[in-house]
């Protein structure tokens, strides 16, 4: 059985390996919607305390990076290619670009959708 996803080329970085060997390193992410915020009824409040505090949580993780469009990256995929391998990519992938991922026995494959 194969697995599949779609994801996006959101990093293309140049690093070097412990023998000081370029690489690029090709890291592949999907967007997810971010859980809302978990909502307590009234009679249910533990302490004045906890009523005050719930919507000044709420407002700090609207200010926090990644949480302010309701959509947060996760990582799925970094793929690292020696220099002389990324040289030979003829169709060299750009930040942005959506691929599909797939995994079926023995094989990666990945396609531009």
């Amino acid at each position: 059985m194969a697995i599949k996803f779609r994801a996006l080329l959101s990093s293309i970085s140049a690093v070097s390996n412990p023998w000081g060997e370029k690489l690029i390193r090709l890291e592949f992410s999907e967007e997810r919607e971010v859980p809302g915020p978990v909502m307590i009824s009234p009679k249910n409040m533990p302490s004045e305390l906890a009523k005050d505090i719930v919507p000044i949580l709420s407002q700090v993780l609207k200010t926090m990076p990644g949480f302010a469009g309701g959509k947060i990256k996760v990582n799925r995929l970094t793929l690292f290619l020696y220099e002389e391998e990324w040289d030979r990519l003829i169709d060299k992938p750009n930040i942005g670009d959506e691929v599909e991922i797939i995994f079926e026995g023995d094989k990666i494959s990945f396609k531009k959708v």
